[in-house]
């Protein structure tokens, strides 16, 4: 009787398990959602770097560079000048390599936050009166883009 008891609470906290196991189905295509922008000053209170935040998901775990000489995600800046933005052909965009997250798993269903690190100094002061903002998108290695994502408009204080 003892072990019929046993079986059962074993069989039932397995089931209970299971039950609680999030099933997400992401698309194939990497998603990625704005999280935060924020910049960093020196003592000296010049602007130093800044840190660029996002969420993604990603349905086939194929979101990050196998070769770490590969570049997968782009941030370009953008400044806005009256009702014009404009992409600097002189600021080069940056790119980064986001490692390979391709998971062990049968369920290649992955997401998380990536931070990305802007230094030196993001700003450029090639209109005064301009404000600034940086755009972001990902590539994962089936070559599927992620939309452009975007911080809000910063001033250059």
């Amino acid at each position: 009787m003892l072990n019929k008891t046993k079986i059962s609470l074993i069989i039932g906290t397995a089931l209970l398990l299971v039950g609680c196991i999030k099933d997400d189905n992401f698309d194939v295509v990497p998603l990625i959602e704005f999280q935060g922008f924020e910049v960093f000053k020196s003592s000296e209170n010049a602007i130093d770097s800044a840190k660029f935040e996002f969420t993604f998901q990603d349905g086939d775990g194929d979101i990050g560079a196998i070769d770490s000489s590969e570049f997968n995600c782009f941030l370009i800046y953008e400044e806005k000048h009256l009702d014009s933005i404009i992409t600097l052909s002189s600021v080069p965009n940056r790119a980064y390599s986001i490692p390979n997250l391709t998971p062990n798993a049968k369920d290649k269903n992955i997401e998380g936050v990536i931070s990305l690190t802007i230094k030196p100094a993001p700003i450029y002061s090639l209109l005064n009166d301009s404000m600034y903002r940086y755009s972001c998108y990902v590539i994962d290695r089936a070559n599927h883009y992620s939309d452009t994502i975007s911080c809000n408009w910063q001033t250059k204080d």
